[in-house]
């Protein structure tokens, strides 16, 4: 068989602690998909400034501007996702009865989102909005374990404000943008 060939866009990417998030650019607030570090189960180097990060649900290949900067972001990613891990064992072995479960959702369910062509699935977790394409597709498994789910982006409430527009309708308006 031929080997898969990708057309890459060119995107801003962010890593912090909890997320490997990328954007359209820098300048944007908002991802346009985020991989929960919890999710990654394998990061390896693909051929020349090329990079696989594998998660349950998906395989993300990303190219970046260098081989040494490929490198870079290889050796980073594996570090947090490895520290990620033993936080995570670290947990169940000092409280085996949660099983290292996520919190669950504080509200979940599908919503329509102008912009958006088919319903999102939205999950309200503490000071966080989760936005997901769908329920199965987002890694969404059952109870608890939303977070490991590929998502859109996430609207942090504390910079955010509710308002009803009409009976089935309501803004959630944030310094950045406007999500109806």
């Amino acid at each position: 068989s031929l080997p898969r060939s990708y057309i890459y866009q060119k995107r801003w990417v962010k890593l912090d602690a909890d997320y490997l998030r990328y954007f359209d650019s820098e300048k944007d607030a908002y991802s346009k998909r985020f991989i929960p570090v919890s999710s990654i189960s394998r990061v390896a180097g693909v051929g020349d400034q090329k990079f696989e990060v594998v998660t349950n649900n998906r395989n993300f290949v990303f190219r970046a501007e260098s081989d040494a900067d490929r490198n870079e972001w290889i050796r980073t990613l594996q570090q947090i996702a490895e520290e990620r891990k033993s936080k995570a064992l670290e947990r169940t072995l000092v409280s085996p009865t949660t099983n290292g479960a996520a919190d669950p959702a504080d509200k979940s369910g599908f919503l329509e989102l102008r912009g958006f062509k088919h319903k999102l699935f939205v999950a309200v977790a503490g000071d966080k909005v989760f936005l997901y394409k769908n329920a199965e597709g987002g890694g969404w498994g059952g109870a608890g374990d939303y977070r490991l789910g590929i998502g859109i982006t996430y609207i942090e409430m504390n910079v955010g404000n509710v308002k009803e527009v009409d009976r089935r309708g309501f803004d959630l308006t944030t310094p950045y943008r406007i999500f109806r």
